[in-house]
């Protein structure tokens, strides 16, 4: 990914301008502290300027209403304090003038402020757009006094530049560069022959573009007129590279070639935030579903001890048996018991000198029971565990092996937890897919709250419940009629042919869906719409 700099800016700002000045601003929002969004309107044309000032994504341009939807922006329910600012001052102005302040990544707009009928203070809203620095200020052009910024910028974080209400306003530190529009061809020749980074002598060049200069001049004079051309905006050709780790205003090889720099800038951030959105979700997805498997993998291992442990199990049933055979020769009060086990070895059995044989002998027979009780649910337990693992190894995968963003979205809904009201939780668990065929209404749970609602408030114990064997997948029912008629053999493989439709395994040419009626089926492990089943029957579809 390559920065916003100052010569698009300068190319964006020639390209807009017209319809900039003079148009109305309808709807000011602030999606973050990073992102305003204002809604213009002139000569029957809306658009809407985006401005994000986010140090890894720094740009400003006119979204598409495409590329709208793929930043996936939601204001908040209470707007922030800079956007009340905003409105208050620039809500329905009109703009009077734009500009870009020479050499620098400063985006101007100027509007006038009516503080009564008769009396009107001309303001900037100055966009500056340099990396961390970056920040977005409201000021009284007439008095140079802040009224506002999107980042106040203490004396502690900065000596040279401090920014907040109140305070004068003022440019950055100017840099010392040349500009190569002054600069005659014996100079910009003798800089050349000092090997001296071209994007770091003159203002407007990047490196991007002094690259792409080079690879398409032949000597030092045509890399020279290229590049003045190119500064001057005489000759423009927007494009960024086919796998979009680069944009230019240069016509670069192996690139998509754009008609306006506005629409490069758009699909070009537009590609890196979703990108980058994609990018966070699936860590913090995968780091959960880590999570998981660990946990599991623990209490898998925890199970399998105590399920497997027979020798324990079986060697407190055998000094029970030997108590019992040898009660003839305990008398009370003895701390032990030395006798001969059926393997004809000695063996010492502790005793409690309080009890007699018969309850040193019950002691250890309880002991047995308990312990082959808790091996025999340890097993039940422990196929459970095998199949949650299974269960969130299938969902890191899947997670794994996707790269779009919606669908990350809607995985994370399903598995990381949610804070979202109850009510709207409802809502959306009740907005369940049903089709009706031959009589019988057939559901379909399309994600894990649909599928707990499905089996928790929808179903009946009669009712046959469908999954893909050994898949990931929806849960789909179909619910007994009122007649209590026998589910025909058609709306069953209705049924299954919608539960392949809607599994990890819609796209093979087999898939075997398992069935049984819902009363077979229950919750395990307190995992929503994870569940265990008896009585299955098989079929391929």
């Amino acid at each position: 990914m390559i920065n916003f700099d100052s010569l698009t800016l300068k190319a964006f700002l020639e390209e807009n301008k017209d319809f900039l000045v003079g148009a109305r601003i309808q709807k000011i929002k602030q999606f973050s502290r990073a992102e305003v969004m204002l809604q213009l309107h002139k000569s029957g044309e809306t658009r809407k300027l985006y401005i994000n000032i986010n140090p890894s994504c720094f740009h400003l341009c006119f979204m598409s209403e495409e590329n709208e939807k793929k930043r996936a922006l939601v204001a908040p329910k209470s707007a922030l304090m800079f956007c009340m600012l905003l409105r208050k001052y620039m809500d329905g102005v009109k703009i009077t003038d734009v500009q870009v302040p020479k050499y620098e990544r400063i985006f101007e707009i100027y509007f006038d402020y009516y503080v009564s009928e008769e009396e009107k203070n001309r303001y900037c809203l100055a966009v500056e757009l340099m990396g961390k620095y970056s920040n977005i200020i409201l000021y009284n052009y007439d008095t140079n006094v802040i009224a506002g910024c999107c980042h106040n910028v203490s004396a502690q974080k900065s000596k040279e530049r401090e920014l907040s209400g109140l305070l004068p306003y003022s440019y950055p530190k100017k840099q010392r560069k040349k500009d190569l529009l002054k600069t005659s061809f014996e100079e910009f020749q003798a800089v050349l022959k000092e090997n001296k980074n071209l994007s770091e002598e003159f203002y407007y060049l990047t490196n991007v573009i002094v690259e792409n200069a080079f690879g398409l001049s032949e000597n030092e004079h045509e890399l020279y007129e290229k590049l003045r051309n190119l500064v001057s905006l005489s000759s423009v050709s927007p494009s960024v590279s086919n796998d979009f780790e680069q944009f230019s205003l240069l016509d670069i090889e192996n690139a998509k070639k754009y008609d306006s720099t506005n629409e490069m800038i758009d699909d070009y951030f537009t590609y890196q935030q979703s990108e980058k959105a994609a990018n966070t979700t699936k860590i913090k997805l995968l780091s959960h579903i880590n999570q998981q498997i660990e946990k599991f993998e623990e209490l898998k291992e925890k199970q399998e001890k105590l399920a497997f442990e027979t020798g324990t199990i079986e060697e407190n049933k055998e000094k029970a048996d030997l108590i019992m055979a040898n009660l003839y020769q305990l008398k009370d009060g003895e701390k032990a018991l030395r006798a001969v086990d059926f393997n004809g070895r000695e063996v010492v059995i502790s005793l409690d000198e309080n009890k007699s044989g018969s309850e040193n002998a019950e002691h250890y027979y309880t002991l047995y029971k308990k312990s082959k009780s808790a091996s025999e649910k340890s097993k039940e337990l422990l196929e459970e565990t095998l199949k949650s693992l299974k269960y969130w190894e299938e969902k890191r995968q899947e997670a794994e092996e996707t790269e779009d963003a919606k669908l990350l979205e809607t995985l994370s809904k399903e598995l990381l937890p949610q804070q979202t009201k109850q009510n709207n939780q409802k809502k959306s668990d009740k907005n369940l897919e049903m089709v009706e065929f031959l009589g019988f209404k057939i559901y379909v749970g399309k994600n894990d709250r649909q599928n707990d609602y499905l089996l928790s408030k929808i179903s009946s114990p009669e009712d046959l419940w469908f999954h893909p064997l050994n898949g990931a997948g929806a849960h789909v029912l179909i619910k007994k009629n009122k007649n209590g008629e026998t589910v025909p053999d058609e709306v069953i493989l209705k049924a299954a042919r919608l539960t392949k439709q809607y599994s990890s395994s819609k796209n093979s040419t087999k898939v075997p869906i398992i069935y049984t009626n819902r009363k077979y089926v229950k919750k395990a492990n307190n995992k929503i719409a994870f569940v265990t089943y008896k009585y299955e029957s098989e079929i391929m579809v």
